[in-house]
C-alpha cells in the first residue's frame, strides 16, 4: 500500500515542490493550505505523515500540532516541521507542541525523504509492537485464569493433609509448606489477574471506615504459619490517633499481605517483622518493617514497577502502588537503622461510602 503524506504549507510554491519530491519518492501525497484545511482533511483520512509548516495564518503549525496530539485517533501520527525561522527558538516550541522532528528550509531533498521515512517506519514499528503487547498480554491473562483452578485445589488438598491425624509430623510439614507455597502463588496470581484489570477498566476502591488493628491482626493471622515456617514473629503496632482508616478493606489487606509476605521472604531468622501505624497531619501512614539488607537506595523507586523484580520484589508492590493511588496516596520505601527496610505507605482523609478509580 502507498504511504500517504499530508502536507501543510500556506505558501503554493513551498506545496509544489515538496509534493513533486515526495510523489517522485513514491509517496502519495495530499496538500493543504492552513492548519484549518489540514484537521478538516485528518477528520477524513489519516495519512501516514503530516510535513507540517510552522508559521502560517490562522491556526499555526504549533497549535494545529497540539490539536492532532489531543485527538487520541491521530495521537501517533508523525509531525514532521517545516520551518524558515532557522534559529534555536523554534526547536523547544515544537517540541512542546509534540513534533517528532523539525527540518529547516530550505531543506535537502534527501535529507527530507530520509526524515519522512525513518518517521514513517519507526510509527510502524512503535504500531508493531503494541500489537505484539496486547496479544502476549491477552495470553498471559488466559494463563493466569487458567493457572487459578489447580492452584486451588494444591492448596484444599494440603491444608487437608495438614490436620490428617494419621499422617507423620514430617509429611505434616511437608503438606504446610505445600499450602504456604501455593498461598504466595495464590496471591501472584490475584495480583497478576488486578493488573490486568486495570489497564483494561482502572482499580476501583469502595471507600469504608476500617479498624487498622484489627485489619492489621487478620493479615498477622493469615500469615503467621508462613512466618513461623521462616522462625520470623509478626507482630502489629498501631497508633491511638491511627486506629481509624477511610479506605478499601479488601485493597488494603491486600496490600498489608504482599508488604508482609515480602518481609518474610527477605527478613533474616529469629527477627521480627512488624505491622505499623501512625497519624502524620490529616494522614494515615502505614508501615511494614522488617530487620532484612534493605531495599539498595538506587532500586527504592524502581522496585515499585511491573516485572522489575530484585529477589521477591516485583509485581506485588506494583498491585502495591496502585491501591496507595486510588486511595489518592503514595507508596516509598526507606532504609532502618543499623539494617532493614520499611515499606510506607500514605493515605490522605477520604469520605466514606463513596468510590474511587485510578487507572
Amino acid at each position: 500500500m502507498t504511504e500517504h503524506v499530508l502536507v501543510v504549507d500556506d505558501s503554493p510554491q513551498n506545496r509544489m515542490v515538496a509534493v513533486g519530491h515526495l510523489e517522485v519518492a513514491g509517496y502519495r501525497v495530499t496538500s493543504v493550505a492552513s492548519g484549518e484545511e489540514a484537521l478538516a482533511a485528518l477528520a477524513l483520512e489519516r495519512p501516514d505523515l503530516v510535513l507540517l509548516d510552522v508559521v502560517m495564518p490562522g491556526i499555526g503549525g504549533y497549535e494545529t500540532c497540539r490539536r492532532i496530539r489531543a485527538t487520541p485517533e491521530l495521537a501517533d501520527l508523525p509531525v514532521l516541521f517545516l520551518t524558515a525561522l532557522g534559529d534555536r527558538g523554534t526547536t523547544q516550541p515544537a517540541i512542546d507542541a509534540g513534533a517528532d522532528d523539525l527540518l529547516a528550509k530550505p531543506f535537502n531533498h534527501a535529507e527530507l525523504l530520509l526524515r519522512i521515512r525513518a518517521l514513517i517506519r519507526l510509527r510502524k514499528q512503535q504500531r508493531q509492537l503494541a500489537h505484539q503487547h496486547e496479544q502476549l498480554r491477552r495470553i498471559g491473562q488466559m494463563i493466569v485464569h487458567d493457572l487459578r483452578g489447580p492452584t486451588g485445589a494444591i492448596l484444599l488438598n494440603a491444608e487437608l493433609l495438614v490436620d490428617d491425624p494419621d499422617l507423620t509430623s514430617v509429611c505434616r510439614e511437608a503438606a504446610h509448606d505445600i499450602a504456604v507455597a501455593a498461598q504466595g502463588l495464590e496471591r501472584t496470581i490475584r495480583s497478576l489477574l488486578d493488573l490486568s484489570s486495570a489497564e483494561d477498566v482502572g482499580l476501583e476502591a469502595n471507600l469504608e471506615e476500617l479498624d487498622v488493628a484489627a485489619l492489621a491482626a487478620d493479615v498477622v493471622t493469615a500469615l503467621r504459619a508462613a512466618g513461623r515456617a521462616r522462625e520470623i514473629a509478626l507482630a502489629v503496632d498501631v497508633g491511638a490517633g491511627a486506629s481509624s482508616l477511610v479506605a478499601d478493606r479488601e485493597l488494603v489487606r491486600r496490600l498489608l499481605e504482599n508488604l508482609v509476605h515480602n518481609a518474610l521472604k527477605h527478613a533474616p531468622p529469629r527477627t521480627e517483622v512488624r505491622i505499623a501505624a501512625h497519624r502524620d497531619g490529616d494522614d494515615t501512614v502505614l508501615q511494614v518493617l522488617d530487620e532484612g539488607p534493605g531495599v539498595p537506595a538506587g532500586d527504592r523507586e524502581r522496585i515499585f514497577d511491573r516485572y522489575v523484580s530484585r529477589g521477591s520484589y516485583g509485581l506485588g508492590l506494583a498491585f502495591c502502588r496502585m491501591v496507595a493511588q486510588v486511595h489518592g496516596g503514595r507508596i516509598w520505601v526507606e532504609g532502618r537503622t543499623p539494617t532493614g527496610a520499611a515499606f510506607c505507605v500514605r493515605i490522605p482523609p477520604c469520605e466514606p461510602g463513596t468510590r474511587r478509580r485510578a487507572g
